[in-house]
């Protein structure tokens, strides 16, 4: 997969909740800057690049060991990622429908914010070495 692929079909994809969601706010009169910020859009992002990699590690064709090698860890990072946003979006559904807030909300926008963030240098770097071994 190339990195404008990559960029187009995984990223633009999965950042669509995100960009509808500022397309809309374009039209509303009194907006704050804390309505650009979904976590759960965050999560879906991250959850859209690690799946992503899993599907182009799996896709590739190669038995050099290293690559083997490269294929097996990154799928493992890219699941235990996947773990962790799972467990973040399960949270913040659950913070949604108790009537009682227990969760800092602010830490749910950062954890979401930073695994996201996490997901898409992890992806850049998968995408990178998978173009690095075709050429």
């Amino acid at each position: 997969m190339t990195t404008k692929r990559w960029f187009y079909y995984t990223v633009i994809v999965g950042a669509l909740p995100l960009i509808i969601r500022c397309f809309i706010l374009l039209f509303i009169n009194d907006v704050h800057w804390r309505m650009f910020i979904n976590p759960i859009d965050f999560v879906f992002l991250g959850l859209t690049l690690n799946l992503t990699n899993i599907n182009a590690l799996n896709s590739m064709e190669g038995t050099e060991k290293r690559f083997l090698v490269f294929r097996e860890n990154s799928t493992w990072w890219s699941t235990i990622v996947i773990i962790f946003l799972a467990i973040n979006i399960g949270v913040l559904y659950l913070d949604g429908f108790m009537q009682v807030k227990v969760l800092k909300g602010s830490s749910l926008k950062l954890a979401s914010i930073i695994l996201c963030l996490v997901s898409l240098t992890y992806s850049y770097y998968i995408v990178y070495q998978l173009n690095k071994k075709e050429n």
